[in-house]
């Protein structure tokens, strides 16, 4: 150990340096360069969005499905008005759906259970 204030060399058990007479503080124990702790488990992050949800929405996946599917007969928005998203909701029933491309990613993201609702449950 050294002493942060003068550097002289102390041992593990010395509370006060013999040098400056300053309090010793216990150093923190900093990982070398490269290692994680063994509490941090990394992942990729195509895994972390496909893990399942603390909570299920009250939200159905069929429900969303078919209510975008009506996206493209001239009804868009009625499936994120369902989830509780309603500024999109009504952009999208505005805008035909983001002129149908906001609509086909939906379609897409409810296909691959990746369409979360308002409080960002997966729809099941």
């Amino acid at each position: 150990m050294t002493c942060k204030h003068c550097g002289a060399s102390l041992t593990p058990e010395e509370k006060v340096c013999s040098y400056c007479r300053c309090a010793v503080e216990e150093e923190e124990k900093i990982p070398m360069p490269g290692t994680l702790p063994t509490e941090i488990r990394l992942m990729p992050p195509f895994q972390q969005r496909t893990m399942a949800p603390a909570t299920a929405a009250p939200h159905h996946k069929k429900a969303a499905l078919i209510m975008c599917l009506l996206g493209f007969f001239g009804i868009s928005g009625l499936h994120r008005l369902y989830t509780g998203k309603i500024g999109t909701g009504l952009l999208w029933l505005f805008t035909f759906g983001l002129f149908g491309l906001g609509t086909l990613i939906d379609l897409i993201l409810i296909l691959v259970n990746n369409f979360y609702d308002k409080d960002g449950n997966q729809l099941l």
